[in-house]
């Protein structure tokens, strides 16, 4: 639950960037918990009462014991939290592992702290700014999302996605048999200056159809068009239809 300050989770095994990290996000109004690494983070969700728990995680790759992929994946299996992954790799091949592990953004070692203030806003408003009230439940065949409480169910039985997962399967159940393109989904989830980052849709429609394929839902419920985009195939409708191209 977001507090008034919201609570920070700060991963990382070398102290001098722990407490400078966590000293700027303080002048910035966050509270924060530090932790040297992956066992110590998950301790914080073993220990802590709910409306204790934080609402972000800032967490660095390379820990001792547990790396910060392997962390994050395990914090995936029980919580949907926002993982920011900090690292001094920059290379394409890390930030994909991030992105697999779950993680929501990622941010490259050295970073100015209003940057990183601002990417952490951006995703705390990503995953609890309330929805429109209009748009609460979206049905599409034994496929069920609720907006409101950011659930999803498939013939009753409820699958867990990540925020960004989640974002996306929300879009494309807006309007299921449109193709809706590669930029308007990249927008919407992660905003304008994504655009042109067609592997961070590739590595998260790989975890949504995995999901549901997993809950019971066949293969090809969720298409690519290649070049243009991705479309959730009409369950209540001809399943061979063809889809059009949505204008955005």
């Amino acid at each position: 639950m977001q507090q008034d300050r919201p609570l920070s989770l700060v991963v990382d095994d070398e102290t001098k960037i722990r407490r400078l990290v966590a000293r700027n996000l303080e002048d910035y109004g966050f509270d924060v918990i530090p932790a040297v690494d992956g066992f110590k983070a998950l301790e914080v969700f073993a220990e802590s009462a709910d409306e204790l728990l934080p609402d972000l995680i800032l967490m660095d790759i390379m820990l001792p014991g547990m790396d910060g992929f392997e962390c994050a994946s395990r914090i995936r299996q029980f919580s949907d939290i926002p993982i920011i992954f900090l690292s001094v790799h920059g290379e394409r091949t890390y930030k994909m592992q991030g992105f697999e592990a779950g993680a929501d953004d990622y941010v490259t070692k050295p970073f100015a702290i209003d940057e990183l203030v601002a990417r952490i806003r951006a995703v705390l408003r990503r995953t609890q700014g309330k929805p429109p009230a209009s748009d609460d439940s979206l049905v599409n065949g034994p496929l069920k999302l609720n907006a409101a409480s950011r659930r999803v169910w498939v013939n009753g039985t409820e699958i867990r996605l990540a925020d960004t997962e989640f974002r996306l399967l929300a879009a494309l159940m807006k309007e299921p048999g449109t193709v809706m393109t590669h930029d308007h989904l990249l927008r919407v989830v992660w905003g304008s200056d994504a655009l042109g980052q067609l592997q961070y849709l590739r590595v998260a429609f790989t975890r949504i159809r995995r999901k549901l394929e997993e809950a019971g839902l066949e293969g090809g419920v969720i298409s690519a068009y290649s070049g243009v985009g991705y479309i959730l195939r009409d369950l209540a409708a001809d399943p061979l239809q063809q889809g059009v191209v949505a204008e955005n």
